[in-house]
């Protein structure tokens, strides 16, 4: 399988790696230069090589740029992650060419340690295209790569976390990053310290889903804002006191520091509702670590002793400064 120009189809290239994307059937997008050396990197090419030699190593975005500088003169700046991840990645797992995490679906997306590779059903494609073989590795992974992706997403929505809620269904947070804390925040705190206080707002680690009350937040509260952007983890309305319950599950990511607790009160300034800010951790261990970034006026809450909080300074126990 040549092509008329005499080129070398079972030579890895930029080129015949943008052709054999697009013979899988992706779009533009998905087999332009970058998405080109994205797959050259998780084959493991470099040039001279041929597609027969692909291997599936694991690499984050970041490696696969670096991949693409060194070994095929296509540098990308830091920037650039976020095409790379969402503009190519995304849409190969979802299609079952490529596979996030393969060992290890508790990463949250947002992760460093995040990684890719190519599925068992693509790399076989994949080092016989060129050949007369391919046309038949295609129809098998279009035929395999959809139950692959099926028994995925079977295994990933039986690990899914349960949240009992106070005043609705359960809720599925992904078995990830901070979830599991979170899922401590809902149904050990609010009992204790917000008993008769709605969820407003549920953030998924893996921002596949959450649970957002834009009527509660637009008509009572009088905010509006867009609820991907840096939310809190967990916003709680206490109606019957008037408070605002901002709160964080310090895990893989930080607290409310100085900065953050001053653009959150810019973000969520409303008259009918005072804000206070906690911070939740898994332990005093995990706290410890964190304990010099906290800022003054929040508190601070550890799922392993759920009964009592840190106040960290201020004239209140616990409420809004501002009220």
């Amino acid at each position: 399988m040549t092509a008329s120009n005499d080129i070398d189809e079972t030579v890895a290239t930029i080129d015949t790696a943008r052709a054999l994307l697009k013979s899988f059937g992706f779009d533009a997008q998905r087999y332009n230069v970058r998405s080109g050396v994205t797959l050259l990197a998780l084959a493991g090419l470099k040039p001279g090589d041929r597609w027969a030699d692909s291997t599936t190593p694991r690499l984050g975005v970041q490696k696969i740029m670096d991949w693409s500088g060194e070994h095929w003169a296509k540098p990308y700046a830091t920037g650039s992650r976020e095409d790379f991840r969402k503009k190519t990645l995304r849409q190969w797992v979802d299609t079952g060419f490529a596979v996030l995490n393969p060992d290890n679906q508790n990463i949250a997306t947002n992760s460093q340690l995040n990684e890719y590779c190519l599925s068992d059903e693509a790399v076989g494609a994949v080092r016989s295209y060129g050949t007369d073989a391919f046309e038949n590795a295609l129809v098998s992974f279009l035929n395999e790569a959809s139950e692959a992706v099926k028994a995925r997403a079977e295994a990933l929505h039986a690990a899914m976390i349960s949240v009992d809620l106070p005043d609705r269904e359960a809720f599925l947070l992904s078995p990830s990053g901070q979830n599991p804390l979170l899922k401590k925040m809902v149904e050990e705190f609010v009992p204790r310290f917000a008993p008769d206080a709605k969820v407003l707002y549920l953030g998924d680690t893996r921002g596949k889903q959450s649970l957002f009350e834009d009527r509660i937040f637009e008509e009572t509260l009088g905010l509006a804002f867009d609820p991907h952007g840096r939310m809190p983890d967990l916003v709680l309305y206490d109606e019957a006191r008037g408070w605002l319950f901002l709160m964080e599950a310090v895990k893989s990511k930080g607290p409310f520091d100085d900065e953050r607790h001053r653009s959150l009160r810019e973000l969520f300034a409303t008259p009918v509702a005072g804000l206070v800010f906690v911070n939740c951790f898994e332990n005093r261990e995990a706290m410890r670590q964190w304990l010099p970034e906290l800022a003054w006026e929040t508190e601070a809450w550890v799922a392993d002793d759920p009964d009592h909080l840190i106040h960290l300074n201020g004239l209140r126990f616990l409420g809004p400064y501002e009220r």
